[in-house]
């Protein structure tokens, strides 16, 4: 269920999916607007584990361009640690430093020129973090929406403590 920015509840949603109808907060039994809540908060969490997946492969590819930086003619040769795991290396040599082999994602490599490598991966840099900031604006405006409803829901429960009491003093 998704709310509108007009503070309603879709009260259903046709087949085609294309027009909803909603009803306002005030509207909405306690019942429906707890099940909004819960979903919001579901979909807010998972964004929140979307962003947090862009933003590691957006360092990534940081990571990438600047180590690039530092891959010159001048180091071809030199020795170096070559990584097998994270946690074990052997000892190596610089060699070509021309021709990169890249990980375009999905399991396909291509080889490419260190510059076009640090062009691709700055590409990437942007598209991420451009992706990353979509999700954080639309991870806010859910925020925003679910403080609408836990607002709502907390107005409902003093109004009907309030009736509550008005009954029992009768």
């Amino acid at each position: 269920m998704e709310i509108s920015s007009q503070t309603t509840w879709p009260a259903k949603q046709e087949e085609d999916s294309k027009v909803k109808e909603g009803i306002p907060l005030q509207n909405a039994s306690l019942q429906q607007l707890n099940q909004v809540k819960q979903q919001l908060e579901q979909e807010i969490g998972g964004m929140g584990r979307n962003r947090e997946a862009l933003k590691d492969a957006e360092n990534r590819f940081s990571s990438s361009v600047e180590c690039l930086k530092y891959l010159t003619p001048e180091v071809e040769g030199q020795p170096m640690m070559v990584p097998l795991t994270s946690s074990l290396y052997v000892d190596g040599k610089m060699g070509n430093t021309h021709s990169l082999i890249v990980d375009v994602g999905t399991g396909y490599y291509v080889e490419m020129s260190s510059k076009r490598a640090t062009a691709f991966c700055e590409k990437r840099v942007k598209m991420l973090s451009e992706n990353c900031a979509k999700v954080e604006k639309v991870m806010k405006e859910k925020r925003r929406y679910l403080e609408n409803i836990t607002m709502t829901m907390q107005q409902k429960l003093f109004k009907m403590q309030e009736e509550q009491a008005a009954a029992g003093e009768q």
